[in-house]
């Protein structure tokens, strides 16, 4: 325990979040964030450790258990990590992010399910490490890659209490953009006993220098180092060596090892121990960075006189009054060459570096500085949460984008395929019922049968659209090497400049065919892909990105593609999008795979996020037969019917999708609010019985509140399947039957949303609490439903044990059976 440990009248929690368990003896930001959990510990905070990719990882996950702190990992809080976060979240006083995405990742769901005191490590500023990256490499996409980061971080430090930086420059840097904010520099590492090295330098040989290859300074630093420095350091001390250590050295870096120059990688803490008892000097070569660095500060606990550059040397207060930066090749050798050479001078600057660790990097000092920083985050929490109650201002909720489907003019392809001024509506005007109560044909009201060549039609929509909350359109696009089809909405609205309204464009990228399903049967226009074509597709859709009007995410053009799962090579195809974007000065672009068929990581292609589709064809609730309750008053023969079509609930879709488990990486969600394709298929349709405006709504706002709780800023995006999808019975727009009740649900949705975001403020009065807890219950009925149809499930598979096994073997059986009963009768009240 600390010696100022405080005597807690409760003792506080503070949940450490990073992006993975600290490997400490590989990385200098993980041996940084090790110490603090045992400091924190050590300071009397019960302390719980949460890493972003849910890993356990020993001996480093089992040694944070030994120092007494709680490690939230595995399969069951990855997936159940929002719902422990609720359950808990009023009793964490304290939030320790580390890092802009594991920060960005869980930063809104910490908003929403607590009231802690949110700290903010940066570790360096990444952006300024990319700008310098960019200046030293002169490359303008590394610039816009931190130009990306820079509003990252802006915006993390906008909504954390207390700011943590290891550097007194990026001190500076900060306070200047957010003058009202708390702002400390606190030490990288810190030591609770102070090292007395062996200072006899004559006995001590060769150069050192450590620093993890995974690291891109790190690798430029060796690079020009041995290529530039030491061959000049070489020509006045022959035989002079250099030990380089650190973990995952690549190719060009094993590829320096001779007889004077000796690439050891990862070594254990005791060899490192001995590296640092036998060599005369460390390097610090490091030319773009940022942040103070974790070498320099081991150096000076071990007694190594050092020479660096301007980089290696930032931010760490008082140490230009002993050492002089090097950033010259030249002057970087003779400097080296001067101490080596001089074994007093080596001894001097010995001393004076374990002086500056006892006077500025012990444990005791750092607790102390702690101390303050809790009692500073904690008042500034207190007013945060005070402003957000009484700010009139409101966080936008999210941005609500409907997909669009252009094809309601004419066009010679389909004149050719389905005969004279085929559009969309001869399918829809042509649909009947196939039962009674079935709801077909879908007849548009407000908007009547229109023509997308007539301009005041987009015009309309867009109005209808903006009135009821939706945020923009997403066109679909469609692209046959060169070919494109159904292009002339979109391109009437780039050429006039009308409807003033937000867009994007997905790629339908599946083969035309009479099925209307993407299959190889009858196929009418044939997707082929090559880099070529990729090329000349993108520079044909870069104009379009730049339109004002056009849907970014964080500055990005946001780009769908529907069926990723059809490109031979979609990682190397978003390779080169990406590359012609940055050299036609549009920049980075935030690629998006629709979740139409199959699902995978977005990173693992090169994309940036992926978006749900509804229906979700692996979700879709359990199928009807021609006996279920819902087809008592029909007269048709339900047999054929179900035998040839895919039938099912529109409630068991909407539950079976929001139960759904929700994945690891950047994921938009999606509803829909009705389908039934029977005008377009005869046979093998999916028809969802039962949507009502009201169970759409309750579908959309849990995922608005998902959204909400998952994602921050431009990323806040739902996805409605459809704006106008008429021969799929989906449709946002208005019909005969329910007229504008799907729309007013939309906006009925996003007032909740806000409601219960009202509700969590600090002194939300009793009525705004009661409408929070009123929608809350709407989620809980989802998950109920859900959990009886677990049950039900679970009780038939007993009964057949019970049929097939003798009475006593069956009794832990039949206790079972009875506590399920027990359960269902608890969740039908």
């Amino acid at each position: 325990m600390m010696k100022n440990s405080k005597n807690w009248e409760r003792k506080p929690t503070l949940l450490f979040v990073d992006y993975a368990v600290p490997q400490y003896d590989l990385y200098a930001s993980s041996r940084a964030n090790f110490m603090y959990l045992e400091l924190l510990v050590e300071m009397g905070l019960e302390v719980k450790f949460l890493p972003g990719d849910f890993l356990r990882v020993d001996p480093y996950s089992s040694e944070l258990n030994r120092l007494g702190v709680e490690t939230l990992d595995g399969d069951w809080y990855r997936d159940n990590w929002q719902s422990w976060l609720s359950e808990n979240g009023q009793g964490i006083d304290y939030v320790f992010f580390n890092k802009p995405d594991p920060a960005n990742n869980f930063l809104p769901a910490v908003q929403r399910f607590t009231n802690a005191a949110i700290i903010y490590q940066c570790h360096d500023l990444h952006y300024l490490r990319l700008k310098r990256k960019a200046k030293l490499e002169n490359d303008p996409a590394i610039l816009e890659e931190a130009r990306l980061f820079e509003q990252k971080e802006n915006s993390i430090f906008a909504e954390s209490d207390v700011i943590l930086t290891f550097s007194e420059v990026e001190e500076e840097f900060i306070k200047e953009k957010f003058p009202r904010k708390a702002v400390f520099t606190v030490p990288l590492f810190f030591y609770r006993e102070l090292y007395a090295p062996e200072r006899d330098f004559n006995r001590r040989q060769g150069l050192l220098y450590v620093g993890a290859f995974t690291h891109t300074p790190n690798r430029d630093a060796v690079s020009w180092f041995c290529n530039e420095v030491f061959p000049r350091i070489q020509k006045q001390i022959p035989g002079i060596a250099l030990n380089l250590v650190g973990a995952d050295p690549p190719e060009e870096i094993s590829a320096l090892q001779s007889k004077d120059i000796r690439v050891l990688g990862r070594v254990s803490d005791e060899e490192l121990g001995a590296q640092y008892a036998s060599v005369r000097m460390m390097v610090v070569p490091l030319r773009f960075g940022a942040g103070v660095k974790g070498k320099i500060m081991e150096a000076m606990h071990n007694g190594i006189p050092f020479v660096s550059t301007g980089i290696g040397l930032e931010g760490i207060g008082g140490i230009e009054k002993w050492v002089s930066p090097q950033d010259d090749p030249e002057d970087f050798a003779l400097e080296v060459v001067s101490l080596y050479t001089d074994a007093q001078k080596l001894e001097e600057l010995s001393q004076l570096g374990s002086k500056f660790v006892a006077e500025h990097l012990t444990s005791q000092k750092t607790a102390d500085q702690m101390s303050n920083i809790l009692t500073v985050a904690r008042n500034q929490a207190g007013l945060r949460l005070a402003e957000a109650f009484t700010d009139a201002t409101r966080r936008p909720p999210p941005r609500l984008i409907a997909f669009y489907l252009p094809q309601y003019h004419p066009i010679p392809e389909n004149d050719e395929w389905w005969g004279e001024g085929f559009t969309e509506w001869r399918n829809v005007s042509k649909a009947k019922p196939l039962f009674s109560g079935h709801y077909q044909p879908h007849v548009p009201a407000d908007l009547g049968f229109y023509d997308l060549r007539d301009e005041a039609t987009q015009i309309a929509q867009a109005e209808l659209a903006k009135k009821y909350g939706i945020e923009g359109f997403c066109y679909y696009h469609y692209w046959f090497n060169g070919h494109r089809l159904l292009e002339r909405p979109l391109e009437a609205l780039l050429k006039s400049g009308k409807p003033d309204f937000p867009f994007c464009i997905c790629w339908a990228n599946e083969n035309w065919t009479r099925r209307w399903d993407g299959q190889e049967q009858e196929v009418l226009i044939r997707q082929d892909y090559s880099e070529e074509d990729d090329r000349s597709h993108i520079r044909a859709l870069l104009p379009i990105f730049e339109d004002k009007r056009y849907i970014r995410v964080n500055g990005k053009p946001l780009f769908l593609v529907y069926r990723t799962e059809n490109i031979p090579e979609p990682a190397r195809m978003a390779e080169i999008w990406r590359e012609e974007a940055r050299k036609a000065g549009v920049g980075e672009l935030h690629l998006a795979r629709v979740e139409s068929i199959g699902k995978c990581d977005p990173q693992d292609i090169n994309f940036d996020t992926a978006v749900e589709f509804a229906p979700d064809w692996q979700h879709k609730g359990a199928q009807l037969s021609a006996d279920s309750e819902l087809f008592s008053q029909a007269e048709s023969d339900l047999g054929e019917v179900c035998d040839n079509n895919y039938v099912h609930t529109y409630e068991s879709l909407a539950d079976t999708m929001m139960a759904k488990e929700i994945p690891a990486y950047k994921w938009f969600r999606c509803v829909t609010p009705s389908w039934d394709n029977w005008a377009r298929r005869k046979k093998g349709a999916n028809i969802f019985l039962g949507s009502t405006a009201e169970k759409y709504r309750d579908w959309l706002f849990n995922a608005i509140d998902i959204t909400n709780a998952r994602l921050l800023g431009e990323e806040r995006i739902v996805f409605i399947n459809a704006w106008n999808e008429w021969a799929e019975g989906n449709h946002l727009e208005p019909d005969k039957k329910f007229g504008r009740a799907y729309l007013e649900a939309t906006k009925q949705a996003l007032e909740e949303s806000q409601l219960a975001a009202d509700s969590r403020r600090v002194g939300a009065s009793d009525n705004v609490r009661m409408g929070q807890l009123m929608s809350q219950l709407v989620n809980y009925k989802y998950q109920l439903n859900v959990l009886e149809g677990q049950v039900t499930k679970g009780d038939q598979q007993i009964e057949e044990m019970l049929r097939s096994t003798s009475w006593r073997a069956t009794i832990p059986l039949r206790w079972l059976k009875w506590r399920l009963r027990f359960l269902r009768k608890f969740i039908s009240g």
